[in-house]
Order: C-alpha cells, then structure tokens, then sequence
C-alpha cells in the first residue's frame, strides 16, 4: 500500500492542480466547449439527469467539481449534496447556487472521496460523472456509496474507463502530427510525458506503491487510477440495469486540433457518427462507460 506521508502530498496536489484548473487557449478540453461536450457527451449527460430525477428526491453527487450536475438537479427540485476534493471548486460552486437563488438550495461538502465517510441518506440516489477514474480507494468508495443508498436506491456513472494501449498511442501520434493549438516545439516538449500517458491502470498502481512518479500524470497524479475496475467494482455490489460504452476514440482530439471555426462542429459530429459506428460494429470496447446500478431492497 502507498505510504501515508507520501499519499497525503499527492492528493494535496491533486486538490491544488483541480483548483486551479482553468480553461487553456493552447490546450482545449472538450468540457470547455459546450457545443463539443453536446455533440460527444450530451445524449448521454441528459439520460443521468433525468434518470437521477426520475429516481430522486435525495440525491448525492459524488466529485462535483464547480457544481454544475448539482446545480441543474437542484434546479429541477431534488434535494442534493455535491462532495469534492478542492476547496477553490466547492467555494466557486457555492457561489454560483448563490446567484440562482434555487428554492432547495444544494448543499456542498469538501471531502477526499478516498478517506470520506459518506453522510447517511438515505439518498435516494448516488451520481458520479467523470469523477470514479480519480480514485484510488475506489472499492472502498463503492462500499460508502452503497451503505448511503436507501434499499432500492440507485448508483449513476458516467465515467473514463480507458482508451487501452493501442489506442493511446495512435491518439498520441495524431496528436503530435497533427495542427494544434499548442505548438509543435511545445508539444515535442512534453515527449517525456509519454509514458504516462499511455500507462494502464495496473501500472499507475504500481507505480504509487514503489513510490514511483514516471507512470503518474505530471500534475494530476491520480488521473486514470481507476479505470475498467470502475465496472467490476459495481457489478461486484450492485445489480446492474443498464451498461454500455460509447466514444471510443475521437473525443481526445477534436477539441484540440486547429481547424477553420466553420468545420468545428460539423467536423464534431462526423466523428461522433464514427465513433458510433465503431461502437456499433465492436470494434473497439468505448473509452467512457454509463451504468445504472441498483442496490437490492434487501441488501445489507
């Protein structure tokens, strides 16, 4: 197991590097373009948000980041608690329900969701969107979430399970030949970074436990520490009713290639459609997997 003094400095990084995350004009993320995030992500965003009203009241948001799946389910009536690492999101979330003025406004806990006891609902329903592959203890978080479910309470992921080996490389490689917003010698500057990048789940585990940082994202040190056991950590305590994998593989780049803005979005969508029918055919498993998981009325 990683030492305790050694993992209380990485996940004071980890709040550090999250708090301070701003959008960068040289490296764009999909999340920062909302017309992106619709094309690639929104079918299935919506599908969490109305399945998490369906099954509400309570509702617990696990890693909420600035408060904006919180801030929409609270907009919708649900009573609902968001949880995240970094102080700097959770006061910038805080202040946006502020503005709102929600008649149920949500309420905000900063909290490591490795350590954290989770406060007992009984919540009607657990949601964690793109926040499971940043957690280490994440058996034990499953276990938290579970125990603050009501019997027949609900889990909703929407999570990064892993682009695998192959992938990466060929992401990476695009990447580096392709037009981007960062320049050619910047991005020949981050060559070093390679091995992280394309490091799986099992070594970036090892690598904590050796205390070892070469397999280990350069500012994020628990990006992708969960990845496919996000699946096998839920069916392992929960019953699952629905499963599938989407986006395979262009959602990684089509936010950071340089392209005339007239292209940008029908570009988008032409990719989406690809990534579909690789999907479609089995090509490839998805990077990003939704499940809804249930806890039995009975269990424990």
């Amino acid at each position: 197991m990683i030492e305790s003094q050694k993992y209380d400095n990485l996940i004071a990084q980890e709040a550090r590097h999250w708090g301070e995350v701003r959008q960068d004009p040289q490296n764009p993320q999909i999340w920062h373009d909302p017309q992106l995030f619709e094309i690639f992500f929104g079918k299935e965003y919506r599908h969490m948000v109305e399945s998490a009203v369906t099954r509400g009241p309570r509702i617990l948001e696990l890693g909420c980041g600035e408060g904006s799946l919180t801030l929409e389910l609270a907009s919708r009536g649900m009573k609902v608690t968001g949880i995240d690492l970094s102080p700097q999101r959770i006061e910038r979330a805080r202040l946006k329900a502020e503005d709102i003025r929600l008649q149920v406004p949500p309420t905000f806990i900063i909290g490591d969701l490795n350590t954290i006891k989770l406060p007992s609902g009984p919540f009607d329903c657990v949601v964690a969107h793109d926040s499971l592959h940043h957690i280490l203890a994440l058996d034990r978080l499953c276990d938290e979430a579970k125990n603050s479910l009501r019997p027949g309470g609900h889990f909703l992921v929407i999570d990064y399970i892993g682009m695998g080996f192959w992938r990466k490389l060929l992401a990476g490689f695009l990447y580096a030949i392709l037009p981007t917003y960062q320049p050619y010698t910047m991005k020949w500057g981050l060559r070093n970074r390679l091995a992280s990048f394309l490091a799986t789940e099992r070594k970036k585990r090892k690598a904590l436990e050796e205390a070892s940082s070469g397999a280990l994202h350069h500012d994020s040190p628990f990006e992708e520490i969960s990845q496919t056991s996000i699946i096998h950590e839920l069916e392992h305590r929960f019953d699952i009713l629905e499963q599938r994998t989407f986006c395979p593989f262009w959602f990684y780049l089509v936010a950071k290639v340089r392209m005339p803005e007239r292209m940008r979005y029908p570009m988008a969508r032409l990719l989406r459609s690809f990534d579909d029918l690789i999907s479609s055919f089995r090509l490839s498993r998805g990077a990003y997997v939704w499940i809804a998981a249930h806890k039995p009325p009975t269990a424990g």
